[in-house]
């Protein structure tokens, strides 16, 4: 599935967090990482940081949201 992102760019030391947050949030799930649940996480997370959630506890939070 593609998903249209808007908003700002994610650098790769940004990129780098985003994936540290969604490593916790899959292994605390014990979710496979190519499942479909973690696919939607992955999105979300990708587009809470473009529209400015760029604090990794915040990340972390909403991630257990999901």
């Amino acid at each position: 599935m593609l998903v249209a992102v808007t908003g700002r760019p994610i650098l790769p030391g940004e990129f780098i967090k985003i994936e540290d947050v969604f490593r916790d949030a899959i292994r605390e799930r014990n979710l496979p990482r190519r499942s479909s649940e973690a696919k939607e996480l992955a999105v979300r997370l990708f587009e809470l940081y473009q529209n400015g959630v760029d604090d990794v506890v915040a990340l972390r939070a909403m991630a257990k949201l999901f």
